[in-house]
């Protein structure tokens, strides 16, 4: 969340914690020196090869693709290229998500699209990455999502 001195409003944004103060946190994961894409928060992550011994190493997620977690918001940097390290939520999270679907009801189990956005299709061969805890009414909602993949 972060407060707006504008207008003196807190707004959710994409990829920031939800609900709880202490949340699971996956710390200094490494952007795959393969990745083309520079990921930004609220995008979803997959593990891959890559890396030294006990280091974990993400790639953005397609969405046929296990997930890892979700991309943490950060106040400092808004991307991540191959080769940076960056932050993820894993199971358990609570993070606000965006919207894909024009209506997703709380309890929906979400899988997402190429862009990291909540679908509430049921595609076999697409991974999910968790369930709505609130609902969206129309595409670009932001909605707090438990992260749950699978």
């Amino acid at each position: 969340m972060t407060l707006g001195l504008t207008n003196l409003e807190i707004k959710p944004l994409r990829g920031n914690a939800a609900l709880l103060p202490n949340q699971p946190i996956l710390q200094g994961c490494l952007v795959s020196s393969s990745e083309t894409a520079t990921l930004v928060p609220g995008d979803i992550v997959t593990l891959t090869s890559g890396g030294n011994d006990g280091q974990i190493v993400v790639k953005k997620a397609a969405a046929t693709d296990k997930p890892l977690g979700v991309v943490v918001g950060c106040g400092v940097k808004t991307g991540f290229k191959a080769n940076e390290y960056v932050s993820v939520f894993p199971d358990n999270s609570y993070v606000y998500m965006e919207a894909a679907d024009a209506t997703i009801a709380r309890g929906t189990v979400c899988q997402f699209d190429t862009n990291g956005k909540l679908k509430k299709t049921t595609t076999s061969d697409n991974g999910e990455i968790g369930i709505a805890i609130t609902a969206g009414t129309s595409a670009g909602d932001i909605i707090i999502v438990q992260v749950k993949p699978g």
